[in-house]
């Protein structure tokens, strides 16, 4: 089982260990801070009633095959939880081979919970489906916690691939409701409803086109369709909140078969922009520049699709946290924390990314220094200095924005500003003591003789020149 966080990958694997019955004879495998974490919360009534515990590094966890005649393993659960990095030297399936027979002929369960981003490590076990019983992902991701199964199987069968949603409990992780059941789809899902300046002047494409000239007129018409595709126009006039208000509106009243599309008409939208259209129930946004016939083709692309997001209730509280806070600049290191935890609130609901990065300065630069020449132009993209690094936090940007968002912050080179850059995947680190320092820092002036004013000069005027004759001696 594959967590994008060793947060979620702790609290996967006491979640597991409570569940296993009574009778049951287990094992935990794992090293001092994974096995502190487990069993500092682990409820003293649930569980097997004999749990052995072995501390292992990473390393020793890639050994384990060795070590398995010391574990008294028959009949024996063993429940390992490791980082995903440990198998990054791509001897996974190997390792896997070795143990299979091993545990099978102790009649032994071997369960793996492993901790951080590992898409290469959980592609290679998905083909690698015949060396191994089972393979899920618990993921962020459609607004909200994930569970994705992509194989499991036992003496009684095997099944295959399903996602479902999850929510987070004090006790663990459960599934959030029940199974959707088949959706009606209202005999509409031909029905095309267009605001008309998506057309771009041409007139309706068939019977099943029906275009509206105002937004209202789009909504009223939208209020009563069940699996039709509703396109709205996004140009730079129009209040951004008040269409996704009106997304989020219609997928609450409609359901998830409605098809709603934004054609960005003009330039406007960016990265957090985006992820609030999507959030708040938009099927498709279809970017500024596509022809018309490649935004055709992509409406065509989601016929018959349903929408698998989950769908916040508060849109007010889905807002906040898609908005950055009025905060910018370098800070002190206890409002920088602040800040940041209440700004990740979308991170941990798979509705937003942001970046938060550790630079360490080149020799004979402070990090004080290093900021002496930085430009902050946008709300939420914070900085502060703890120790000798700088901690720098970018609000909705991708992992690849990173860079150019650093050219645009540091006037000068940040590539030869700080010698290493650590991109931190949680906030667990801004609980350190140094965060709770709120002295406001004060960046260096730059030279001297940048600062002086200019001198006055004196004004230009014309002067007579005379110039000489060709060929005069």
């Amino acid at each position: 089982m594959a967590c994008d966080t060793a947060e979620d990958a702790t609290l996967l694997c006491r979640q597991v260990v409570e569940g296993l019955p009574e009778p049951m004879r287990a094992a935990l495998i794992a090293d001092a801070q994974g096995m502190g974490d487990v069993l500092s919360a682990l409820d003293a009534a649930k569980g097997p009633g004999e749990l052995a515990l072995y501390e292992a590094n990473p390393n020793a966890t890639l050994h384990l095959v060795d070590d398995l005649p010391r574990l008294d393993v028959p009949g024996r659960v063993l429940v390992v939880l490791a980082p995903a990095g440990a198998w990054a030297d791509g001897k996974v399936e190997r390792w896997c081979e070795a143990l299979r027979p091993l545990l099978l002929a102790e009649a032994a369960l071997l369960l793996v919970i492993s901790g951080g981003q590992s898409a290469g490590l959980v592609e290679r076990l998905r083909v690698f489906n015949q060396g191994v019983d089972g393979l899920a992902q618990v993921y962020r991701g459609k607004g909200g916690v994930r569970y994705l199964q992509h194989f499991w199987s036992n003496p009684l069968g095997k099944a295959g691939t399903r996602d479902m949603e999850l929510v987070r409990l004090d006790a663990g992780f459960a599934v959030a409701g029940t199974p959707q059941a088949p959706t009606d789809t209202g005999g509409d899902e031909l029905l095309c409803l267009a605001q008309r300046p998506v057309l771009e002047g041409a007139p309706a494409f068939s019977e099943h086109w029906q275009v509206c000239e105002s937004l209202d007129e789009l909504a009223d018409r939208a209020s009563r369709a069940v699996s039709a595709t509703v396109i709205f126009a996004m140009d730079g006039g129009q209040r951004l909140d008040s269409l996704a208000r009106q997304l989020h509106r219609l997928r609450q009243l409609r359901g998830n078969a409605l098809k709603l599309v934004v054609r960005e008409m003009a330039p406007t939208l960016r990265y957090q922009d985006e992820q609030l259209l999507l959030a708040c129930g938009a099927t498709q946004i279809v970017p500024f520049g596509a022809s018309l016939s490649r935004f055709l083709t992509m409406v065509e692309s989601i016929q018959g699709y349903v929408w698998r997001r989950h769908l916040p209730t508060d849109f007010d509280a889905l807002l906040t946290r898609l908005r950055p806070l009025a905060i910018c600049g370098l800070v002190a290191p206890d409002a920088f924390a602040e800040a940041v935890q209440n700004m990740w609130h979308g991170v941990r609901n798979g509705e937003i990314v942001h970046q938060l990065l550790v630079l360490r300065p080149a020799p004979g630069l402070t990090p004080l220094q290093a900021c002496s020449r930085t430009v902050f132009r946008r709300d939420g993209d914070i900085a502060c200095v703890v120790g000798e690094v700088l901690f720098l936090f970018l609000f909705a940007c991708r992992s690849e924005g990173v860079e150019q968002a650093l050219d645009h912050i540091f006037q000068l080179s940040w590539k030869e500003l700080f010698i290493s850059q650590e991109v931190l995947a949680g906030v667990d680190s801004l609980a350190a003591p140094a965060f709770l320092d709120n002295r406001s820092p004060q960046p260096p002036r730059v030279d001297a003789a940048a600062q002086l004013p200019t001198q006055a000069r004196p004004a230009l005027a014309p002067r007579r020149v005379a110039l000489g004759k060709r060929g005069a001696v």
